[in-house]
C-alpha cells in the first residue's frame, strides 16, 4: 500500500452546497423544523425534473414538486380532432394523426366514447443538449444500417459488371447498369442530407367522466395498453419518461376542454439545478441538501425550448399570473436580459402589483452575469424595490470543494456578477449569496449532480435562506409581508466592503431582527423613493461630465407603499395608512452629500431637497453614499428608507487619448477607469500591453466596456476575454504581449473601462493600457441619431468632419449585404384568448392580435424578420407577449421569433408566411398595432457604392480612395451607386425595397459597427421605345367574322365544364359542337380532358397504375389515343419545323413574321399537348411486354416539349422505370423533380404526391430504413394537425 506524508482527509462536502457562510446550516441545526417546511417556492426557469436526485420528497415526507406548468406553450399539442374507436380482433382501436393504428387500453373509462388525437415531434419537446446527444447516438446506429444497404447495392453493381463487362450499346443492359449506379448514387446523397427526425409522438386525450386524461405513444408502437394515463400534474403528481435512451421525464396539463394538451418537459438543466439549491432533500446524504429541504416546489417553465430556452413575454405573463392566483409563498427567477428602461414593463407591474403586493409572494431574482462594470445589472433585477436582487459571491468553502484551485484566493464577488446601480440611480443589487453549487441536475444528463455557477445560483441560495425565515414565521403563526422579509435580510447582511454597501446574507441575524422587531408595523411598508430629476428616478446617479462638474440640488419624494393598496376590493390596509406617521431623522453617509436634519412622514409621503457636491471628488472613481431616513423613536430598527447617491466623475482625455501605466493585477483584481468620450468620437482603439515583471502563470482576463445610452439596452455590449501570460509570455525574459481591439463609442458620454483578472486565475500581471479615440462625424441631419444614414436615389452629399484628431487615410466605404422588404400584414385578427391559461389575477382575459405576412424567395437565402415597434424590449415591454412563427407553404415550421433578432436559412425557394402574435389585456392597444410593418432582411451578394470628391466626378471622373481629414476641418464628398450599369440592382429587389449595409470610414474592423446605411430602390426606368405592335392596320370583315365564330365556339366549350356532368344540357351542347366542328382541335381536346377527368385525372391514373387496380381502362386509353391522332393528323409538322429553323425569335421582327410566329407557336403547343396525352395514355396501360408504342410517342413528345420538369413528365419517367424494375433511376427522377420544385400553395399537392411516390420506390427497393425515415419526415414537412400553435 502506498504511504503518504499527508493523511487523506474527508471531502469538504459542506462546500458542495454552500450553507455555512449564510448561517443557513446553523439556523436549521438550531430550528430543525424551520427548514422550509410549510412553504411553497415557485421556480421560474427551464423547468424542474421531478425525477432528479433530491427532488422527490421533503424532510417531512411530503411530495417535493407539487405543480409543473409549461408557461411558454412550447409543449402544446392541438387535440381538436375527435375520433371514435372501432374494433379489430376484439380490441378497440383508433387512428392516430400519424396514420398509425392505436390500440386502446380496455381499462380506460371514456363515457362519451370519443377520443381526441394530436401529434408532436419529440425533438420539439427535448432540450437542445439532449437532442444533440440523441441525434449523435441515433445517427451512428442509422449509418450502420445504411452502410449495409450501400454495400448490397455496390455488390449488385459489381456482380452485374462481372456478368456484363461491356454493354456494347445494348439499351436494356445500359439502362440496367444506369439503374444500379443510380441506386448507389442515391444512397450516397441520402446519407449526406440525413437529419434524424426522432420519435413522432401520437397523443390521445379523453374525458373519463371526472378528469381529462392523456396518453402518449412514447415508443411509436401504437399499443397504448399499459401506458400511463396522465392528468394535470397538480391533481395526481404523476409523471412519465419518454424512453430509456433519453431518460427525460414529462408530465401533462390539459386545457380548453380537451382541445389543448400541454406536455411539460424541460428546456435545459438550469431550472433543476436552481431547484436543487433552493430545496433539494437527500435523506441518505443530508450534507447535499438544498438550503430549505423542507420546502415544496412549483415548476413554472419560462424558458422556451423553441428558442433555445430563451424566456418570452407570454411565458413570463403566465408565470406571474400563476404565482399570484395560486398564492405561492416565494418565487425564484434566475433569468434575465438587459433592459432599456429601469423600472417599467407589463411583467414587472404584474409581479409588483399582483404577485407581491396583493398575493404576498416574496420574489427573489438574480442580478445577472454581465459584470464587472457598474450598472451592468440586468432585468428583472432591480426593476422594483419589492424584489430581492442577488449578486454572486465566492467563499473559501466553495473554492475548496468545487473548483480544485492550486492555492486559495480572496473571497469576493464573482468577476462576472452584475453590479448596480440601475440607470435611474436605484442601488439594484440587494444582497450577495454563494454563486455556485454542486447539486441536482435532470436525469437526462446522465449524472446526479453537477457544478454550475452564476447569479443564477446565488439567487436560489438566497431564496432558500428566506424560505427558512418564512418557515419559522409560519410555524410561529406570525404574520409577515414580502417587505418585512426584504428589510430583514438587507438590514442584517454581513458587510463585505462592497462599493454600494451590498452585504452577504445572514439567516440567523435576519431571524433575530424579525424577532426583535415583530411588533413594528412599519416593516410591512415599502418606502418608495423618487428623485425629481428628468422624471421620477429611484436614486441619484451623476455620471456624465457636465453633471459631475457642478453642485446638484435635487428634490426627493418618499412615498410609503402598503401591501395590497392597489386592490380597492380588499382595503385592509386603509386603517394602517391612517395610523402611520413617522418622525424621521435624515443622515447623509458622506460629507459631499447634504440633507435636512428631519422629515415628518405620513402615509401620503413627503418631499425634501438634498445637495450633492461632486466637484471635489476624485476623477475616474466610483463614489457612493446614501441619505438614510431613521425613525427617531426606534433607530435600532434601521433606516426606513435610503436615497442612494452614486457619482462617477470621468477623466477628460487630453488630445483624444489616455494611458494607464503599469497596473498590477492579482486574482479577482478589477481596474476601473471612467473616461469622458470626446464629442465627435465614433470608435476607440485600445491597446493592452502585458509585461511580465515576475514569472507568472496564465490568467484569464475580462475587458468590459460600458456606456449608458438613454433608453438603450446593453444586449450588444462590448466584452472581451483574453488569456495573458500563457506560453513564453509568462517568462520575465519574453517580449510584451500586445492585444489591440477597436470598438464603437458614443461621443459625449462617460465610458467605463473595466479590466479584471478572473477571480480564480492565479499569478501577478502588470499591464499598460492605451486608449485612443477616433471619429469621422456626419454633419447636418443625414444621420437620424441612431447611427443610420439614409442615402439619396442617385447621389448623396456627405459633410464629414474629424472631431477628435487629425484622421489619416480615411477610407470611406459603403457596402450592402442585405435586401430589406417592407411587408404589410395580409391579415390582422383580434380575438380573446382562452381563459384557461390567459386570465390575469384581476380576472381580465388577454387578447391576441395575429398578424400574417407573406413573402416568397426565388433561391436559397437567409432572412431576418424585424418588427421595430414591438422588438428589442422584453421586461420593459408594454405588451404581455410577442411571439412569431415562420411557416412554409406546407405549414412546416421554419423557425420561431420573439422580441430579439432571429435569422433563418431558407434552402428551398417558394412561398412563406410569418405569423406574429401580440397579446395584452387592452384590446384598444392591439387595434392600433394592426398595421405593424415587418422589415424582412434577406441576404444578398454584396453591393458597393463609390465615393467621389466632386459631384461632376460621379459622371465625368472617377472615385476617390483614402483621404486625410484635419481636426475640425469639414470636407464634402459624394456617394453614388454604379450609375453607368443598371445591372447592379439585385434581381430580388423591387422599387420601394431597401438595401441595408454599412458606411464606414476605416478599413479596420470596429466591434459594434459604425453607421448603418439604407438605400431605397427607386422606381424602374421606363422604356422610351414606342410599342410597334400598335398600328392602324384593321383586319377585313371576313377575318373578324372568323374570329367571332372561333370565339363563340371556344366560349361554348368553356361552358361545358360549368354544367353538371352528363346532364342533358351538357350532352346536347357537346353533340352540337361535335356535329358543327367534328375535327376541331379545341373540341377534340375537350373530349380528351373529359376522359381524363372521368378517370380521376392523369396524375391519379399514373399513380393508380403502379398499384393493383388501374383507373384508366385500356378502352378509355385507346379512346384518348384515337382523339390525339385526329389532332396530329390535322397539323403538318414540317412547315412548323422549317419556320422555327429559319426565324429565331427577335423583338424587332416584322409584323407579318410576328403574326406567323403566333400561329406556329399555337400549333406547336397543340402538337405537344396531343403527344403528351397520347404518351400519358400509353403510360397508363404500359407493361413490360408492350413498350414499343409508348417509347415511340415518348420520343416524339420530347422533341416538341422543352419543359419536362412537371409532375406528369416525372411520373411518366417513373412509370417506365418501375415497369422495367429500374427503381434507382425512378428514384433519381423523383429527387430531381423535388429539388427543382418551389414550395408554393399551388405546388404542395404535387409535392405530397411526389413524396408518396418516393416512399413507394423505397419500398420497392427494399430500403425499409429510408421508407420509415421518409414517412416520419412527411409528418414534419406537412403537419397533419395544421399550423403549429403559438
Amino acid at each position: 500500500m502506498a504511504s503518504f506524508d499527508k493523511p487523506i482527509g474527508e471531502y469538504p462536502v459542506q462546500g458542495l452546497m454552500p450553507k455555512q457562510d449564510t448561517q443557513a446550516a446553523a439556523f436549521v441545526k438550531k430550528y430543525p423544523e424551520y427548514d422550509g417546511r410549510g412553504t411553497v417556492i415557485a421556480i421560474l426557469d427551464t423547468g424542474v425534473d421531478p425525477g432528479a436526485a433530491g427532488l422527490h420528497v421533503t424532510t417531512d415526507g411530503k411530495p417535493k414538486v407539487v405543480d409543473m406548468v409549461d408557461c411558454t406553450g412550447g409543449g402544446d399539442v392541438a387535440t381538436t380532432k375527435i375520433v371514435k374507436p372501432t374494433e379489430e380482433n376484439g380490441t378497440k382501436v383508433i387512428q392516430g394523426l400519424s396514420g398509425r393504428t392505436l390500440i386502446l387500453d380496455p381499462s380506460w373509462k371514456c363515457p362519451a366514447n370519443e377520443y381526441r388525437v394530436g401529434l408532436k415531434r419529440a425533438y420539439e419537446l427535448f432540450p437542445s443538449e439532449l437532442v444533440s446527444r440523441l441525434k449523435s447516438e441515433r445517427k451512428e446506429q442509422f449509418e450502420l444500417k445504411h452502410a449495409q444497404l450501400l454495400n448490397e447495392a455496390q455488390q449488385k453493381l459489381g456482380e452485374f459488371q462481372k456478368r456484363h463487362p461491356s454493354t456494347n450499346g445494348d439499351e436494356a443492359l445500359t439502362a440496367a447498369q444506369a439503374d444500379l449506379e443510380a441506386r448507389i448514387e442515391s444512397l450516397k446523397e441520402l446519407i449526406k442530407s440525413y437529419d434524424d427526425p426522432g420519435v413522432i409522438l401520437d397523443c390521445v386525450v379523453f374525458f373519463d367522466g371526472q378528469d381529462w386524461r392523456a396518453v402518449i405513444d412514447v415508443d411509436e408502437s401504437g399499443d397504448l395498453r399499459g401506458q400511463p394515463c396522465l392528468t394535470d400534474y397538480r391533481k395526481e403528481l404523476k409523471y412519465h419518461k419518454f424512453g430509456n435512451a433519453d431518460l427525460l421525464n414529462f408530465s401533462v396539463n390539459i386545457y380548453e376542454n380537451g382541445d389543448l394538451l400541454s406536455i411539460v418537459t424541460l428546456a435545459g438543466s438550469h431550472g433543476t439545478h436552481v431547484a436543487g439549491i433552493t430545496a433539494a432533500n437527500f435523506p441518505d446524504d443530508p450534507a447535499l441538501n438544498g438550503v430549505a429541504p423542507g420546502a415544496q416546489i412549483v415548476s413554472l417553465r419560462i424558458g422556451d425550448a423553441r428558442l433555445g430556452s430563451m424566456e418570452t413575454g407570454p411565458g413570463l405573463t403566465r408565470a406571474a399570473a400563476h404565482m399570484a392566483m395560486h398564492k405561492v409563498d416565494l418565487a425564484n427567477m434566475s433569468y434575465g436580459e438587459s433592459s432599456s428602461l429601469p423600472s417599467d414593463g407589463h411583467f414587472i407591474r404584474l409581479l409588483a402589483d399582483e404577485a407581491i403586493s396583493k398575493s404576498g409572494c416574496i420574489f427573489v431574482t438574480s442580478a445577472g452575469n454581465d459584470g464587472p462594470c457598474f450598472s451592468s445589472i440586468g432585468a428583472p433585477a432591480g426593476m422594483s424595490a419589492s424584489f430581492i436582487t442577488v449578486g454572486a459571491y465566492v467563499k473559501h468553502s466553495q473554492m475548496q470543494a468545487e473548483y480544485a484551485l492550486l492555492e486559495s484566493v480572496g473571497e469576493k464577488p464573482f468577476t462576472w456578477s452584475s453590479r448596480g446601480p440601475c440607470t435611474d440611480g436605484y442601488q439594484g443589487v440587494d444582497i450577495y449569496a454563494p454563486g455556485s453549487a454542486i447539486t441536482s441536475v435532470p436525469v437526462y444528463g446522465l449524472k446526479r449532480l453537477d457544478l454550475k455557477n452564476g447569479t443564477s445560483m446565488s439567487s436560489p441560495n438566497a431564496c432558500g435562506c428566506v424560505a427558512l425565515l418564512v418557515s419559522g414565521l409560519k410555524a410561529k403563526q406570525q404574520p409577515y409581508t414580502p417587505y418585512r422579509l426584504k428589510t430583514a435580510v438587507v438590514q442584517t447582511a454581513k458587510s463585505v466592503n462592497d462599493p454600494l454597501n451590498v452585504g452577504f446574507i445572514q439567516v440567523d441575524k435576519a431571524w433575530e431582527y424579525l424577532e426583535n422587531n415583530e411588533s413594528r408595523k412599519d416593516l410591512d411598508i415599502m418606502f418608495q423613493v423618487a428623485v425629481l430629476k428628468r422624471g421620477n428616478l429611484r436614486g441619484v446617479y451623476l455620471r456624465e461630465h457636465a453633471e459631475t462638474s457642478q453642485v446638484q440640488y435635487l428634490g426627493v419624494k418618499v412615498n410609503p407603499t402598503f401591501m395590497g393598496e392597489t386592490d380597492p376590493e380588499n382595503p385592509k390596509y386603509s386603517l394602517a395608512k391612517f395610523e402611520f406617521d413617522a418622525r424621521v431623522a435624515l443622515v447623509a453617509s458622506e460629507p459631499w452629500i447634504t440633507a435636512p436634519d428631519y422629515l415628518y412622514l405620513s402615509s401620503s409621503g413627503n418631499a425634501f431637497q438634498i445637495k450633492v457636491d461632486p466637484t471635489a471628488l476624485t476623477e475616474s472613481e466610483f463614489h457612493y453614499g446614501e441619505v438614510l431616513g431613521y425613525d427617531t423613536s426606534a433607530p435600532d430598527r434601521g433606516p426606513l428608507f435610503k436615497v442612494p447617491v452614486s457619482v462617477v466623475k470621468p477623466i477628460v482625455p487630453a488630445k483624444g487619448s489616455i494611458e494607464f501605466k503599469n497596473v498590477e493585477f492579482g486574482p479577482g483584481d478589477i481596474m476601473r477607469r471612467f473616461v469622458h468620450v470626446p464629442e465627435g468620437a465614433s470608435y476607440a482603439k485600445l491597446t493592452l500591453r502585458s509585461k511580465t515583471q515576475v514569472d507568472t502563470c496564465p490568467a484569464r482576463f475580462m475587458l468590459h466596456l460600458l456606456q449608458l445610452v438613454p433608453k438603450k439596452n446593453q444586449k450588444n455590449k462590448q466584452t472581451y476575454g483574453m488569456l495573458l501570460g500563457s506560453g513564453s509570455f509568462g517568462d520575465t525574459s519574453s517580449e510584451d504581449q500586445v492585444i489591440t481591439v477597436r470598438f464603437a463609442v458614443r461621443g459625449g458620454l462617460n465610458m467605463e473601462f473595466a479590466l479584471a483578472q478572473f477571480w480564480s486565475s492565479l499569478g501577478k500581471h502588470f499591464i499598460d493600457l492605451e486608449i485612443e479615440f477616433h471619429g469621422v462625424r456626419l454633419a447636418g441631419n443625414l444621420s437620424d441619431g441612431r447611427g443610420v444614414v439614409h442615402l439619396e436615389p442617385q447621389v448623396t452629399r456627405l459633410d464629414i468632419v474629424a472631431g477628435v484628431r487629425q484622421e489619416n487615410k480615411v477610407d470611406i466605404s459603403t457596402s450592402f449585404n442585405k435586401l430589406r422588404k417592407y411587408l404589410r400584414p395580409t391579415e390582422a385578427t383580434i380575438a380573446p384568448l382562452h381563459a384557461d391559461r390567459n386570465t390575469l389575477p384581476d380576472t381580465r382575459v388577454l387578447y391576441e392580435l395575429v398578424l400574417s405576412y407573406t413573402f416568397k424567395v426565388d433561391n436559397s437565402t437567409t432572412i431576418t424578420p424585424r418588427f421595430p415597434t414591438v422588438m428589442n424590449q422584453l421586461y420593459e415591454h408594454f405588451l404581455a407577449g410577442v411571439f412569431g412563427i415562420v411557416y412554409d407553404a406546407n405549414r412546416k415550421v421554419v423557425g420561431y421569433l420573439d422580441v430579439f433578432d432571429h435569422s433563418f436559412k431558407l434552402d428551398t425557394k417558394g412561398e412563406y408566411t410569418i405569423m406574429l402574435q401580440l397579446t395584452t389585456e387592452e384590446e384598444s392597444v392591439l387595434e392600433k398595432l394592426k398595421s405593424t410593418i415587418c422589415e424582412l432582411d434577406m441576404s444578398i451578394k454584396s453591393v458597393s457604392f463609390s465615393t467621389y470628391g466632386n459631384i461632376k466626378d460621379v459622371y465625368a471622373g472617377g472615385p476617390i480612395s483614402k483621404i486625410q481629414l484635419e481636426k475640425h476641418d469639414p470636407k464634402v464628398c459624394y456617394i453614388a451607386p454604379p450609375l453607368k450599369d443598371q445591372q447592379w440592382v439585385p434581381k430580388e429587389a423591387k422599387p420601394g425595397d431597401a438595401l441595408v449595409g454599412k458606411l464606414s470610414f476605416t478599413s479596420n474592423k470596429i466591434d459594434g459597427g459604425q453607421y448603418q446605411a439604407i438605400y431605397i430602390i427607386p422606381p424602374e426606368q421606363k422604356s422610351n421605345s414606342k410599342d410597334s405592335s400598335k398600328n392602324n392596320n384593321r383586319p377585313d370583315d371576313d377575318k373578324i367574322k372568323g374570329q367571332l365564330t372561333d370565339a363563340v365556339r371556344d366560349l361554348q366549350i368553356s361552358y361545358l365544364d360549368k354544367f353538371a356532368d352528363n346532364s342533358s344540357v351538357q350532352q346536347t351542347l357537346l353533340a352540337k359542337l361535335e356535329e358543327d366542328y367534328p375535327n376541331n382541335i379545341a373540341v377534340l381536346q375537350y373530349k380528351i380532358d373529359a376522359l381524363w377527368k372521368a378517370a380521376g385525372g392523369a396524375v391519379e391514373c399514373l399513380l393508380a397504375s403502379s398499384g393493383s387496380s388501374k383507373k384508366l381502362s385500356k378502352e378509355k386509353a385507346t379512346d384518348i389515343i384515337n382523339l390525339t391522332d385526329k389532332i396530329l393528323q390535322q397539323i403538318d409538322q414540317r412547315p412548323l419545323l422549317e419556320f422555327l429553323g429559319r426565324h429565331q425569335s427577335q423583338s424587332d421582327e416584322p409584323e407579318d413574321v410576328k403574326e406567323q410566329r403566333k400561329e406556329v407557336e399555337k400549333k406547336t403547343q397543340q402538337i405537344a399537348s396531343a403527344l403528351k396525352n397520347k404518351t400519358l395514355a400509353y403510360a397508363c396501360i404500359l407493361t413490360k411486354e408492350d413498350t414499343k408504342d409508348f417509347e415511340a410517342n415518348l420520343k416524339a413528345w420530347r422533341q416538341w416539349n422543352h419543359d419536362d420538369g412537371d409532375l406528369l413528365s416525372t411520373l411518366v419517367k417513373v412509370k417506365r422505370d418501375q415497369v422495367n424494375g429500374h427503381y434507382g433511376t425512378a428514384l433519381k427522377a423523383v429527387e430531381k423533380y423535388l429539388s427543382d420544385l418551389s414550395v408554393k400553395s399551388d405546388t404542395v399537392a404535387d409535392m405530397q404526391k411526389a413524396w408518396a411516390i418516393r416512399r413507394d420506390i423505397y419500398n420497392d427497393l427494399g430500403w425499409d430504413l429510408w421508407y420509415k425515415y421518409d414517412t416520419k419526415w412527411s409528418l414534419i414537412r406537412r403537419p397533419p394537425g395544421g399550423l403549429a400553435r403559438f
